[in-house]
């Protein structure tokens, strides 16, 4: 199996483990409850929040976007790590600015989003139309800000730590 196959297949296992997450807890479940990224968050709960969603329709959302990024950019495991490692390191101070995500989490924000920003931001030198893909993910982080259910902050420290790395990694 090929680098880019290993990344598919941990995508479509981790994002069937996401899937799975709400329903456990709709049954009653208590999977990894306090989860998350906040004043009170331990290092396993920074470590859990790419797991932890507010709904399902939160976790399908983020699931769907982490499945298009892997199939149709050319991402590995590596990158995979990369970009969990910096949604897991982003600053309590950073990742609540802009209003932060209400719901089960008392810590704070939760979700795999993060690691989606990174990964955005690591093909983002690659992408033709760069203008334009750039205008998206703000148009899309204003209206979170706007209506004050999206860690704007958050996404904005993993997106641009993944188009830095990107910038002083990737070979020309």
């Amino acid at each position: 199996m090929q680098g880019r196959d290993v990344a598919k297949v941990a995508a479509l296992l981790t994002g069937t483990a996401i899937l799975l997450m709400p329903a456990l807890r709709w049954a009653g479940v208590g999977v990894l409850p306090n989860a998350g990224i906040g004043e009170s968050a331990t290092l396993a709960h920074r470590l859990m929040h790419p797991l932890v969603h507010v709904s399902w329709w939160h976790a399908a959302v983020n699931v769907y976007v982490l499945w298009q990024l892997v199939f149709f950019f050319p991402l590995r495991c590596r990158h995979l790590l990369f970009a969990y490692l910096v949604a897991c390191s982003c600053p309590v101070t950073v990742a609540v600015w802009g209003g932060g995500v209400s719901g089960p989490s008392v810590t704070g924000v939760v979700g795999l989003s993060g690691m989606e920003y990174v990964l955005m931001g690591w093909v983002m030198p690659g992408v033709p139309c760069r203008w334009r893909f750039n205008m998206q993910l703000l148009l899309w982080m204003s209206a979170g800000l706007v209506t004050g259910g999206m860690a704007v902050g958050f996404h904005l420290y993993c997106y641009l730590l993944g188009v830095m790395a990107a910038m002083l990694l990737r070979r020309r």
